[in-house]
C-alpha cells in the first residue's frame, strides 16, 4: 500500500472520531423541521419548473440508477423536486438521493470509499479532508466528465474554486454550488418564549452575559416543560460552531480553532476562546440547556424547537422556510449572535470553496450523468431555480441568482446580516499551490476541536478549559507541522511562512488573491 494512502485501522479511527454521540443520538428525518410561523408573510411565490436543456453528452442509453448522497436540510427540498424533473427528462437514468445528517454521512463515506460502496455523488465528512481524498483516489475530476469545463468555471465568482480547497494538481474535485455569504450559528429564537426576559431579541444585541441571563429566565419561566436554549452536540460543531462564531466576532480572528492569518498561529489558547467555552459550560451548569442536548444532532435538536422544548439555538437560516411549512404556529425570531462587545463586532472570515461542495467517486460509471447535472447546476437558469427553493438558506454562489430570489422578511434580515458580517479570507494554496500538497497528506488532529468541546461540557474530559485548549493546540500544531514536512520530504516548497498574511486586515473582503 502506498504510504499516501490511509490504512483500515485508520479509516476505523476516523469512523469514530466522527461517530461521537452516534449511539445516543435520535434518528429523526434529515430534511429541516423548523420555520417562520403565524404572523409572518408567507415565502413568495416564484416559477420552480425545470428547463433542463438537451445533454451536451453522450448519456447511458440503458436503465441506470444514480446514487446521490448530502446533508439534505434545505438542499433537500431543492433536490427532492429537481431529480424527479431530471428523470422525467431522461426516463432511463434514476436517482436514489439520500438528504441524511452529518454522522450517516461520516459512517457511509469513510467507509464506503474503501469498500467500493460510496454513493456516485457526496459531499465529504470533516474527518476527510479534500486533499486526502485526492491524494488517495477516492474521488475523481470534473475535468474530466463537463464538457467546456472552463467556460462552466468562469461563471463562478473568482474565489469559488482555489488550490488545496477545491482544486488539486490543475484539476478541479468540488463544485461549489452554493455561497459561503450567511451566518451559520445566528441566534433562532421562539417568540412566544422569550417575551419577558428583559430584553428584545429581534433588535437588540445581546451580550454574552446576557445571553446565560435570558437563558436562566426561560428555563425558570418553563418550569421544565422547556429551558433556554438547546445544542446538538452529538453532531461534530454541535457547540464548536456556535463558540468559534462568538469568538470570531469578538475579535478572534480566524475563528475559535482555526488559524490568525496574520500571525500564522492557532488561536485556541486565546483568552476570548477559553471565555466562550467557559460561557456554555456555565448555561449548562445553570441548568439552563435543554438535558437532551448531549443526544441530539442537529436534525433533532432543531425538531424540539417548533414543539416549545427550547427558547433559543444557535442555527443556520435553512431552518426558516422549512420550520415555517412544517409548524406554521411556530412564532421564529433572529438576530446576530450574542456580542461580546456589541460596539465592537468583528466579521466572519469565510475560505474559498463555497458553503457546500460536492464530490463524485472515482469509481463511478456515470460520469456523463453526473457531469450532465452539475452543468445545469452551474448555469444562470439552474442557479436561480436553487435560489427559488433555498433563498437564504444555502445562497447559490453566483451572486446575480441571488439577487432574483424572492424572500421574505426573515429570510431577507438573515440575508442582510450575512452580507454585513462576512468576508471573503486568504487562503495560503491560492499564493502559493504548494501548500495544497500539505492539505494532501494532512491527518486532521485527534480528538478534534469538536471532540473536546462535547468532552468538556459532558464532563469526560477533566481539568480546566485552558489545559484543554493547550493541548488541542498541541494537536493541531503536530498535525500541521508533520505535514508541511512530508510534503516538503516530497519537492513542495512550503513552510510555516506560507499561513502568514501580515497584510491581512480582518474587517475587510481579502480580495486581492481572488481576482477574475
Amino acid at each position: 500500500m502506498s504510504d499516501r494512502s490511509i490504512s483500515r485501522r485508520r479509516m476505523l479511527h476516523l469512523v469514530g472520531a466522527g461517530g461521537v454521540g452516534l449511539v445516543t443520538a435520535s434518528c429523526v428525518n434529515t430534511s429541516d423541521s423548523t420555520g417562520g410561523g403565524a404572523g409572518q408573510p408567507a415565502r413568495p411565490k416564484s416559477s420552480t419548473a425545470f428547463d433542463i436543456p438537451a445533454a451536451t453528452t453522450k448519456l447511458p442509453s440503458g436503465n441506470v440508477r444514480l446514487r446521490w448522497m448530502d446533508s439534505g436540510d434545505m438542499k433537500a427540498r431543492f433536490f427532492e423536486k429537481f431529480f424527479p424533473a431530471y428523470q422525467k427528462k431522461h426516463p432511463n437514468i434514476s436517482v436514489k438521493y439520500d438528504g441524511t445528517n452529518w454522522n450517516q454521512i461520516t459512517q457511509v463515506v469513510t467507509l464506503g470509499v474503501r469498500n467500493g460502496t460510496v454513493p456516485d455523488v457526496f459531499q465529504l465528512p470533516g474527518q476527510i479532508t479534500m486533499g486526502m481524498a485526492v491524494s488517495n483516489g477516492w474521488i475523481g475530476a470534473y475535468d474530466d466528465i463537463i464538457p467546456d469545463f472552463d467556460k462552466v468555471k468562469a461563471r463562478y465568482p473568482g474565489y469559488s474554486f482555489a488550490p488545496g480547497v477545491t482544486d488539486f494538481g490543475g484539476k478541479t474535485y468540488a463544485m461549489p454550488l452554493t455561497g459561503n455569504g450567511r451566518i451559520n450559528n445566528l441566534l433562532l429564537f421562539n417568540r412566544d418564549l422569550v417575551k419577558d426576559v428583559g430584553a428584545d431579541l429581534a433588535n437588540e444585541v445581546i451580550t454574552w452575559s446576557k445571553l446565560r441571563e435570558v437563558c436562566k429566565t426561560v428555563t425558570k419561566q418553563g418550569s421544565g416543560k422547556y429551558y433556554g436554549i438547546i445544542f446538538g452536540l452529538a453532531q461534530p460543531g454541535g457547540l464548536a460552531g456556535p463558540v468559534s462564531t462568538l469568538c470570531e466576532m469578538a475579535g478572534v480572528h480566524g475563528g475559535a480553532d482555526g488559524i490568525d492569518w496574520r500571525t500564522g498561529k492557532y488561536n485556541v489558547t486565546n483568552p476570548i476562546v477559553v471565555e466562550a467555552i467557559e460561557l456554555m459550560l456555565a448555561i449548562r451548569k445553570d441548568g439552563s440547556a435543554h438535558p437532551d442536548s448531549v443526544n441530539l444532532d442537529a436534525p433533532g435538536a432543531r425538531s424540539r424547537m417548533p414543539l416549545g422544548q427550547a427558547g433559543m439555538m444557535f442555527q443556520g437560516p435553512w431552518n426558516i422556510v422549512a420550520w415555517r411549512e412544517d409548524n406554521p404556529d411556530f412564532h421564529l425570531g433572529l438576530n446576530i449572535p450574542p456580542q461580546k462587545n456589541p460596539e465592537d463586532i468583528w466579521p466572519l472570515a469565510f475560505g474559498p470553496g463555497g458553503s457546500n461542495s460536492w464530490v463524485y467517486s472515482s469509481k463511478t460509471k456515470l460520469g456523463p450523468v453526473i457531469g450532465d447535472i452539475m452543468s445545469y447546476l452551474s448555469s444562470a437558469t439552474g442557479q436561480v431555480r436553487w435560489a427559488d427553493y433555498d433563498g437564504a438558506a444555502d445562497p447559490p454562489s453566483f451572486p446575480d441568482a441571488i439577487k432574483k430570489a424572492k424572500l421574505d422578511d426573515l429570510q431577507q434580515k438573515a440575508m442582510d446580516l450575512g452580507a454585513k458580517h462576512t468576508v471573503i479570507r486568504p487562503e495560503p494554496a491560492v499564493r502559493n499551490p504548494d501548500v495544497s500538497k500539505v492539505y494532501e497528506v494532512q491527518v486532521p488532529a485527534q480528538p478534534s476541536f469538536s471532540d473536546t468541546l462535547v468532552g468538556l461540557y459532558t464532563g469526560r474530559i477533566g481539568g480546566s478549559v485552558e489545559k484543554a485548549m493547550k493541548q488541542m493546540e498541541d494537536r493541531l500544531e503536530k498535525s500541521l507541522e508533520d505535514a508541511i514536512k512530508k510534503a516538503a520530504s516530497r519537492g513542495a516548497k512550503v513552510s510555516r511562512d506560507d499561513w502568514v498574511f501580515e497584510d491581512w486586515n480582518p474587517r475587510a473582503p481579502y480580495t486581492k488573491l481572488y481576482q477574475d
